[in-house]
């Protein structure tokens, strides 16, 4: 049976190994059947096909009766899968409120004494995302920015991550972090300008430099993503270093006009 690539990246995706996948899709195709019958048409071994086939029963992807001293096995509804993924995600969102509850406790028991890490690089989009997420782990306070909106939204090289950065603007306002950004003036920034209210923006304008990267100061950290080109970034966890560069944003800050945008972009 030939399948689109979508359905076999979904079910991989979910968990399910690729003899167990080849299990579930052919008891879906061939409704229930023996064991025999099972590993015939999924290419596997009895003995393998039947310990594929328990493991999926005690997951409740596959259910099982005994007819006249046979056992057949039967695929549940494919839109079981989305109850299990719906149930895992309320057991993480307890654990991850368990945990959130106890990190003050945590942080009391360490060690100050004990070494950090200090500097952490990324790498990939995979990377990039996790270095966006990061800054909206400090609360209540602003991302104090430096850089050129048309550089750092890759559109072109990676849509997908294109997308999801603005989506996680969206969320970070929604977070209540504002964005306070000394910013080269580009069609993407203008477009950003537009939004700013909405997305919780404010802009300066600086004129005549090349910022081919992006610099993000939260807290007692620095960010440096570099996402035109090469994918990588770094995060430098230091509280001296982070207020230094704050300053300095600050007071440059003082110095700057504010944004104008081209006249053909619409006022938000």
């Amino acid at each position: 049976m030939q399948l689109p690539e979508s359905i076999l990246k979904a079910l991989l995706g979910f968990g399910l190994t690729e003899p167990e996948m080849s299990v579930y899709l052919t008891l879906l195709e061939l409704g229930s059947q023996p064991a025999s019958i099972v590993a015939k048409k999924a290419g596997l071994k009895r003995g393998h096909c039947y310990n594929v086939l328990e493991a999926l029963t005690e997951r409740s992807i596959v259910q099982s009766i005994e007819r006249h001293s046979v056992k057949y096995f039967t695929a549940c509804s494919p839109s079981i899968l989305l109850n299990f993924l719906d149930h895992r995600s309320e057991e993480l969102a307890v654990k991850k409120r368990n945990l959130l509850e106890v990190i003050p406790d945590l942080e009391r028991i360490r060690n100050p004494m004990t070494v950090q890490p200090k500097v952490r690089f990324f790498q990939g989009a995979d990377g990039i995302k996790e270095i966006y997420e990061d800054t909206l782990r400090v609360k209540n306070q602003p991302l104090y920015a430096v850089g050129d909106f048309d550089h750092y939204f890759p559109k072109e090289q990676d849509k997908e991550l294109n997308d999801w950065i603005w989506r996680y603007c969206k969320r970070r306002a929604k977070n209540g972090i504002w964005y306070i950004g000394i910013v080269n003036k580009s069609p993407t920034t203008d477009f950003a300008f537009k939004h700013r209210a909405g997305e919780k923006r404010k802009f300066k304008m600086l004129q005549g430099v090349e910022m081919s990267v992006e610099v993000n100061i939260y807290g007692n950290k620095v960010a440096i993503i570099s996402s035109s080109r090469d994918m990588v970034g770094i995060i430098i966890e230091d509280q001296p270093t982070a207020d230094t560069l704050r300053n300095f944003h600050q007071a440059v800050w003082k110095m700057l006009p504010e944004y104008r945008p081209s006249s053909s972009c619409p006022s938000p």
